[in-house]
């Protein structure tokens, strides 16, 4: 910013202060000092300053700080020390020997970026908590697929041991009707041979009343074994669609917490920019 040199120019910054809020868009506070006091000021129609013309300059402040350094100065005064935010920037003005002879002092409230700024961080919270959730939501989604996929697995597994059981239980009918014929042969020759074939047509039966029970087991087991390789079937093919669907959650969550993450950084971005327009 150029310099303000000449009290000629400070008299003319004393002309038009009263209309500075017809100037500016923003409403402001503004002042113009000697070396030692306020002589002129307008205040704004939204805040004001505890500040009358003839008050001293108060040491620390924005426009004291500026005359003391000769330097354009900014700074932003927080909420505790007037009860609201504001930013204020401090003009020296200049004799032509570059000695200071005043300043003006304009005074921005700083409430409407404040509360940006707070919903701003508000959203970045909420963006977070919801990230977070949906990362554990995809974790949990992934899990359930590998858990349903080992499910499948287990119950392939399965279905190929029962039908290992169906040889065992052909075996086993094939015995029995073996054995079946075996006794029927037996009591043949036990009824040939007469009284003395009687004992041992008892043991024929018994081994036709055995191998007949046997088979009837067998295809009892065949029976409920079909069942069973029936019900996981059923399992797996439900644990496979269940696989599916956790996959699918998995892939669209992710997706979610992308899309999250880059309104977040773009929040941050906001939030940066804000800033920098603060400071």
């Amino acid at each position: 910013m150029a310099k303000i040199v000449g009290k000629e120019l400070m008299d003319n910054f004393i002309k038009i202060i009263p209309y500075v809020n017809e100037i500016f868009t923003n409403d402001i506070w503004a002042g113009v000092v000697d070396k030692e006091k306020y002589i002129a000021l307008t205040r704004a129609g939204t805040f004001d300053l505890p500040i009358e013309i003839g008050d001293p300059i108060k040491a620390g402040s924005g426009i004291h700080t500026a005359m003391k350094d000769k330097k354009t100065k900014i700074v932003n005064v927080p909420a505790e020390v007037w009860g609201f935010p504001f930013k204020v920037l401090g003009v020296p003005i200049y004799d032509e020997n570059d000695d200071v002879i005043g300043g003006i002092a304009i005074v921005n409230t700083m409430e409407r970026e404040e509360k940006i700024n707070e919903i701003i961080n508000q959203f970045s919270s909420a963006f977070q908590q919801v990230n977070s959730s949906v990362q554990d939501i995809s974790a949990g989604a992934e899990s359930l697929a590998r858990v349903g996929q080992d499910l499948s697995q287990s119950a392939h597994s399965t279905i190929i041991d029962v039908k290992r059981t169906d040889q065992i239980i052909a075996m086993i009918q094939e015995i029995a009707d073996q054995t079946k014929l075996l006794g029927l042969n037996a009591a043949i020759e036990a009824a040939r041979v007469g009284e003395y074939g009687r004992g041992f047509s008892v043991v024929a039966e018994e081994i036709r009343r055995l191998s007949e029970q046997s088979n009837k087991s067998a295809k009892q087991v065949k029976e409920i074994l079909s069942k069973i390789s029936e019900a996981i079937q059923t399992i797996n093919k439900q644990t496979q669609e269940t696989s599916a669907v956790s996959e699918e959650q998995s892939s669209s969550t992710q997706e979610i917490a992308a899309s999250m993450q880059e309104l977040s950084a773009q929040l941050d971005t906001l939030h940066s920019f804000i800033a920098e327009l603060l400071n």
